[in-house]
């Protein structure tokens, strides 16, 4: 792969993966500037652990404009040749392009890779709106190349709002589930659970505290028991990056459910704007006829609606998702491959 250069004169410059992580406030105002995409798994909230732990080896093709940033690392491709692709391309959910002039940024992309030595062969671009600014900008940059570009995998995520606190999300559930909810929080208070939530942590010790109590969990419950679990890599090293670093931003949002003096249940995410990301959620299956892990997601929404939390990603779909969100966000890949 030759290395990007930015043309002489064109105001783009090349950022490190630790530059880019020093930049992070900036990067993160250029992402709630852009519209319609994941705007968690676009920040380097999301992105640079998952760079960390699933993409090593990977180098940084990162370019800073002043349209905003444009965030993309570059990997071997089985056939041969390079490809450049988000930060986080394990998902697809991450959108590279932060900023809110999608042609500015997709002409500053194209002005690094089209250049006549390869800096890559193949462009893999997820987390971008359907039929939106920046893929018709893409389109339209390829075509005048004559490259090739085309959509690929679609990546959909479950919401539920969480207008009315409690009650207004209850109420927007079917009655079998508003009933059940009711009736096994009840059944919780009687049995003395309690519950602890955090939503920073001071110092890096309290932390990393904070994820051990976390993995005591994980290795109990039927994800870890069966080798599943976020306490083996990489998910270890993801989530613990992921954790330190909002815990120090103070987007950090997690509850633990307690019963005996010991965490039986957690559920933890980070909040940007008025969204809050779910990440993970667990509870040891030795207690499961409580049902924690609803427990805990309820008491985790009563306490993000009481800080004005609007929206609740609840991550990728799932069939039980469903029963708890009202919407779907849908955002899908482009590729781009360079003609020779």
């Amino acid at each position: 792969m030759t290395a990007p250069a930015p043309p002489p004169g064109s105001g783009t410059r090349l950022l490190s993966f630790r530059q880019l992580d020093q930049r992070s406030d900036a990067f993160d105002d250029a992402v709630m500037r852009s519209p319609n995409v994941d705007y968690f798994c676009s920040s380097t909230d999301w992105v640079l652990p998952a760079r960390k732990a699933f993409a090593r080896g990977a180098r940084p093709v990162v370019l800073e404009c002043a349209a905003g940033f444009v965030a993309l690392m570059s990997l071997p491709l089985a056939e041969g040749g390079f490809g450049l692709l988000p930060l986080e391309a394990s998902w697809g959910l991450a959108c590279p392009f932060a900023g809110a002039d999608s042609d500015a940024l997709v002409a500053a992309l194209f002005e690094v890779v089209g250049q006549p030595d390869p800096v890559a062969h193949a462009l893999f671009l997820s987390g971008l709106p359907i039929r939106g600014e920046v893929e018709r900008a893409i389109h339209r940059e390829a075509g005048r190349r004559g490259w090739i570009s085309g959509t690929s995998v679609t990546a959909g995520r479950s919401m539920a709002c969480l207008r009315g606190g409690l009650d207004g999300f209850l109420s927007r559930r079917s009655p079998g589930f508003r009933a059940k909810a009711r009736r096994e929080r009840r059944i919780a208070a009687r049995e003395g659970l309690t519950y602890e939530f955090y939503h920073d942590a001071p110092t890096q010790t309290l932390a990393l505290a904070l994820y051990e109590r976390i993995q005591s969990v994980e290795r109990r419950c039927w994800k870890g028991l069966t080798g599943n679990g976020i306490d083996g890599d990489p998910a270890f090293t993801f989530y613990r990056s992921m954790i330190l670093r909002l815990a120090a931003r103070g987007r950090l949002r997690l509850v633990f459910a307690r019963q005996n003096d010991q965490d039986i249940a957690y559920v933890f995410g980070g909040v940007m704007g008025g969204f809050y990301r779910g990440l993970q959620v667990s509870f040891d299956n030795a207690a499961r006829r409580l049902a924690p892990g609803v427990l805990v997601h309820l008491e985790m929404i009563e306490r993000l609606s009481a800080e004005g939390v609007d929206v609740y990603d609840l991550g990728s779909e799932m069939e039980y998702k469903k029963r708890w969100g009202e919407h779907e966000m849908t955002t899908h890949t482009v590729v781009v491959m360079r003609a020779f």
